[in-house]
């Protein structure tokens, strides 16, 4: 009975074996990709948003005498702009047409200045990280659209190669509603790759978007969370 026993574990034996060689053998780069793709859809939860959903700002002159209109007529002039904004937004919710974000194809840079960054942001973990200078910047990987996943049903991504480039992607008409344009920076991990933080770009026009700086820890169960987002511009 015990010489079954062993036998019928013996696969089982080499093949934690092999993962774990798996897991010994694995770059950074794919180490960081497999983090990119587990993250993804809790960044979406934070950043993503339909800007045609944003209520439109008062009138520059919102409640001020200007050339013979009084208070009454610029509340009256916003009103009716919340009016029809309100039938657009109830239309828009029922629409099941897909939004689609432009994705950059590629995540090739870090930005060094990160590296202390990501020291301060955890510096109550005591965590350790390497030198600026053995960081790897000519390395980096395509990103796979089938892998990104997001607790949103709408959406769907495009490779940023495929549109006109610069600011062209939104001066140019498409049959499809374009929600965003996203980008990424790499993701820089302490030496224990146990917590790491990144950039990302959000831009849904040609002089509307904001960026954000995000910071990611590891839990007790092995799976990453996001510790906190600070902005680092707007536009």
């Amino acid at each position: 009975m015990k010489r079954i026993i062993i036998i019928l574990a013996l696969p089982l034996f080499f093949a934690c074996i092999l993962c774990s060689c798996k897991k010994r053998n694995m770059s950074e780069v794919e180490l960081e990709q497999v983090v990119f793709y587990e993250i993804f859809p809790l960044i979406m939860d934070s950043i993503y948003y339909d800007s045609r959903l944003i209520p439109p700002p008062p009138p520059r002159d919102f409640l001020k005498r200007r050339e013979g209109k009084d208070e009454i007529s610029y509340e009256k002039e916003y009103e009716k702009k919340m009016r029809d904004w309100g039938k657009k937004k109830d239309s828009i919710k029922q629409d099941s047409a897909s939004i689609y974000l432009i994705v950059n194809d590629s995540i090739n840079n870090y930005k060094r200045e990160d590296l202390n960054e990501l020291l301060e942001h955890f510096k109550g973990q005591n965590i350790v990280i390497g030198s600026s200078e053995n960081v790897e910047l000519n390395k980096g990987y395509k990103i796979d659209l089938r892998k990104l996943k997001t607790n949103y049903d709408r959406l769907e991504f495009k490779y940023r190669s495929q549109f006109p480039k610069g600011r062209e992607l939104w001066r140019t008409e498409y049959d499809f509603y374009i929600g965003a344009s996203i980008e990424f920076s790499r993701i820089l991990f302490d030496e224990t790759k146990s917590y790491g933080v990144l950039n990302v770009g959000y831009t849904t026009g040609v002089l509307s978007g904001h960026g954000v700086k995000i910071f990611i820890k590891k839990n007790g169960k092995g799976k990453w969370n996001i510790d906190r987002i600070i902005g680092t511009w707007i536009s």
